[in-house]
């Protein structure tokens, strides 16, 4: 729904130039409004198709960007797992490390 005035305009703007075309060109009243009718339909149609297009490559845009933060998050997660895993092991190794200098102190 965002798009919605894009049709309107497009037909309008082409509306606007085919009137100021009519009357710089000295052409006939009915031929005018049979071309500016033509004209209308015709602009009206290539603003839905602009309108459509316009839509969807936006809706890919947020796709993409919402893909590459979830890519994003998930990197940041397995970071985060990565260095708590590193800090127990650290944490293991001390451990590990202090039992073996008890254990040289009790002999």
């Amino acid at each position: 729904m965002k798009y919605r005035f894009i049709p309107a305009f497009t037909m309008l703007l082409a509306g606007l130039v085919c009137c100021i075309m009519s009357i710089v060109q000295g052409w006939d009243v009915t031929y005018s409004l049979i071309v500016l009718i033509i004209v209308l339909v015709l602009f009206y149609i290539i603003g839905q198709i602009a309108a459509q297009v316009v839509g969807k490559v936006v809706a890919e845009h947020e796709a993409m960007v919402r893909a590459e933060n979830e890519r994003i998050r998930q990197e940041e997660e397995a970071r985060r797992l990565a260095e708590l895993q590193a800090e127990e092991e650290r944490k293991r190794r001390e451990k590990e490390g202090d039992e073996a200098e008890q254990e040289e102190d009790d002999v």
